[in-house]
């Protein structure tokens, strides 16, 4: 595979088996009676939303995502009605009938009224708000009293089991030996390295994952109640982790500094070097589980 073939949007992970198996998991784990207004925030491709309008076909679901590429991912693969605004999305909610609205705007900025959202829902991607405790209380603030939150991630701690952190480890010296060899068919061609560009940093993988329990107080602070924590054990596999590496906002984090289709192109290639290098099909790792209500 070539460094051009790389589809570096999330769509290719978004349909990797155990992440949906994953993410489903999540939501079939929901209590859904008294539920019509749904909020799936940092919402990505959709796939959430799927799984619930596919529990119940007349769920009100508005996605939301910073990324409009996502976004467009969203509204093309949707199991059901799209609409175009939010009070589209209203009336279909009053009436009874389930649809979905897919918006590009920031989930810390949410243009629900207080009270509004039933349920909001969000995977693998709390790790990303920049401020925690500010999107947390607008979270409280658009759910109604009873209404539930609920998130995964395997960006906390945790997520590592013993002994898997050599698997990631033998990946990332993969990867560089994949850019060692691109760099060697550019010098053949008589083009320079691929340039670095120092001094980027990397959401996902700033310092301070909470545990499960920091989740716990994370949301008591912003007047949530925890009723359900647990951890979900689901193995990635050479292909997963590779569809994983390949997408251009994880890329960018795990080699920062590097064009993100070169990026993406290593990382993709060097999962199943990793794997073949360790004598492994796959790798454990937890996901994090939370379920919240609003008093």
């Amino acid at each position: 595979m070539t460094v051009t073939d790389v589809d570096t949007t999330y769509e290719p992970y978004s349909q990797d088996p155990g992440y949906i198996a994953a993410n489903s998991a999540l939501i079939e784990a929901l209590d859904l009676d008294g539920v019509s207004r749904v909020a799936d925030l940092a919402c990505g491709t959709g796939l959430l939303s799927g799984v619930l309008i596919g529990r119940k076909p007349t769920l009100a679901i508005a996605g939301i995502d910073l990324d409009p590429v996502q976004i467009g991912i969203a509204r093309r693969t949707f199991p059901g009605p799209v609409v175009d605004g939010l009070d589209a999305l209203r009336a279909r909610a009053a009436a009874g009938e389930g649809a979905a609205w897919f918006n590009a705007a920031s989930a810390t900025d949410l243009p629900f009224e207080d009270g509004e959202i039933d349920l909001i829902v969000q995977g693998n991607s709390i790790h990303l708000m920049p401020d925690r405790p500010a999107f947390l209380r607008e979270v409280a603030r658009v759910l109604r009293p009873g209404g539930q939150y609920t998130f995964n991630s395997v960006f906390y701690q945790g997520t590592y089991l013993e002994g898997s952190e050599a698997v990631f480890g033998e990946w990332m010296k993969q990867a560089t030996y994949v850019l060692d060899e691109l760099n060697s068919e550019r010098a053949a061609r008589g083009e320079a390295p691929v340039k670095r560009v120092r001094g980027k940093g990397g959401k996902a993988f700033r310092k301070d994952w909470l545990s499960g329990q920091g989740w716990e107080a994370a949301l008591a602070e912003a007047g949530l109640t925890t009723s359900y924590r647990g951890d979900r054990n689901v193995p990635i596999s050479a292909e997963g982790l590779g569809l994983v590496g390949a997408y251009g906002g994880l890329a960018e984090v795990l080699m920062s500094g590097y064009p993100v289709d070169i990026a993406s192109h290593c990382l993709m290639e060097a999962a199943p070097r990793a794997f073949d290098k360790l004598g492994i099909t796959e790798v454990p790792r937890n996901w994090l589980e939370v379920r919240a209500v609003r008093a």
